[in-house]
């Protein structure tokens, strides 16, 4: 379980990698499409704020697999024990419960997309909110990981 768990977490980083090139292409594109060609391309603006929505759902995942994200840890660097465990209890419980959260909007906004093309490029919105229920589910997976994790240190001790 835990190859598969650094493979999801290399793949996670290694899209973001590649969007986040991606997005640098398209916006660099549309700058000399302006400045040196004075022509403005039409679909960069919205294929540039597409890939920052997959960039920030696919990251905020990798980034909880990795501890990386911000937070008040004010109170648990003081915390001992089964205090501290309780309360990394407690926090992971809320993050399965804000993914599964995630993941059934995610389901319903995916399904409203099917309706929906984007306006510049005609593009399937549901390519375009794919991204939350997969990222949901991702987070969903890493935060029951985390919690069992979490249970097994604390039936040790």
């Amino acid at each position: 379980m835990k190859k598969f768990d650094e493979l999801l977490f290399k793949l996670l980083c290694r899209a973001c990698g590649i969007l986040m090139l991606a997005m640098m292409g398209v916006i660099f594109s549309q700058v000399v499409a302006r400045y040196v060609f004075h022509h403005s391309l039409s679909w960069s603006e919205e294929v540039g704020r597409y890939i920052f929505v997959w960039i920030s759902f696919l990251g905020m995942a990798a980034a909880f697999k990795a501890g990386s994200h911000v937070a008040l840890d004010l109170l648990i660097k003081y915390l001992r024990g089964v205090s501290r465990k309780t309360l990394e209890l407690i926090n992971g419980a809320l993050v399965v419960v804000l993914s599964s959260a995630l993941f059934a909007g995610g389901v319903k906004l995916f399904f409203l997309g099917m309706r929906q093309k984007s306006p510049a490029l005609k593009l399937p919105m549901n390519w375009v909110y794919i991204v939350v229920p997969v990222s949901g589910l991702i987070l969903l997976y890493f935060a029951l990981r985390a919690l069992w994790s979490c249970y097994l240190e604390r039936r040790k001790g």
